[in-house]
């Protein structure tokens, strides 16, 4: 998947559109205007572009914060997106490079996870102008594997998961291979690609999938379906 084209497309698309009215509310971060969710996002893409490149795993400086003038914000946004996509292109995917999730500390992890970030914040934006698309389902699909295989263990071995139990996940709309059965017992959080019965279950197309794993639709969203215990659903959230 070209994490870049996505990057440089979702990022473009949610520049424009946080930028058409800073004011506007964004529905889907209850309390976020599109210029709270532009500064939030223009910061984290300036923050990955200065620690990618140093090839160490030790915490970045501190990031610092956008600017508070509207022009200079928006400009900021777009230099931040211009200098990240020089910086990931530029750099060995297995450089060393920290991050905060527990994560395969390399270079190459920024990519997908700032694709999929864009890729959920671009429809936070559009959520302000009333015009949403949900991501395509490949992209999805590749955003709910980020979530359960990559995201979701490496923080939950700083949580203590709940009693015993497991959460089958299938997507409806993509080929053989959408399907993720989470189990965790004992202190211990596992993420198995496979068909298999859990205590509940999370099936639908990708796209309403994503979106209700990042908690920005509900579980009972009408093209979702939940069988089972539903509050095992929460486990599923990181939290980030």
């Amino acid at each position: 998947m070209d994490y870049f084209a996505i990057i440089e497309t979702e990022g473009a698309a949610l520049l424009r559109s946080t930028s058409t009215n800073l004011d506007a509310e964004v529905p889907s971060c209850p309390g976020w205007s599109s210029r709270r969710l532009l500064r939030h996002v223009a910061r984290l893409l300036h923050g990955v572009g200065v620690a990618v490149p140093r090839g160490t795993t030790d915490p970045p400086p501190r990031n610092p914060p956008a600017p508070t003038e509207d022009a200079q914000l928006i400009a900021f946004g777009w230099q931040a997106l211009t200098e990240v996509l020089a910086a990931l292109r530029d750099t060995d995917p297995d450089l060393p490079a920290w991050n905060h999730v527990g994560a395969p500390a390399v270079a190459g992890f920024w990519s997908r996870r700032l694709a999929h970030e864009l890729v959920v914040h671009r429809w936070d934006a559009d959520t302000a102008t009333g015009r949403t698309q949900l991501p395509a389902a490949a992209v999805a699909a590749d955003g709910v594997d980020e979530l359960l295989t990559v995201l979701l263990p490496g923080i939950a071995r700083a949580r203590v998961p709940r009693d015993a139990a497991s959460v089958h996940v299938h997507l409806t709309d993509t080929a053989p291979g959408g399907e993720w059965l989470v189990r965790w017992a004992d202190g211990v959080f596992e993420v198995h690609r496979e068909h298999a019965r859990g205590d509940a279950a999370l099936r639908g197309p990708a796209g309403p999938v994503l979106l209700a794993l990042w908690g920005r639709v509900p579980f009972d969203h009408p093209d979702l379906a939940v069988l089972g215990d539903h509050g095992l659903l929460a486990e599923l959230s990181t939290g980030l």
